[in-house]
């Protein structure tokens, strides 16, 4: 951090390269859960890997937009 309270080049890089590392993984994660919900309820549906890549990435946009709105850091 730099002296004003701002995050710095690389601490924005890294944040980025780890959100992207975590991706697969929360999306494998959200497959399997959903899977195991469906074998179980079928009216949940069975998504696949491709689906819940786009999920999670519109649920991170989501989260990220609902922090700006209410104001949190």
């Amino acid at each position: 951090m730099t002296q004003r309270g701002q995050l710095s080049g690389a601490a924005v890089a890294g944040a980025c390269v780890a959100a992207l590392a975590l991706l697969p993984l929360e999306a494998w994660l959200l497959m399997l859960v959903m899977g195991a919900v469906h074998s179980i309820a079928a009216a949940v549906p069975a998504v696949g890997f491709g689906t819940s890549v786009l999920l999670v990435v519109g649920l991170n946009m989501l989260t990220g937009y609902a922090r700006k709105f209410f104001g949190r850091k």
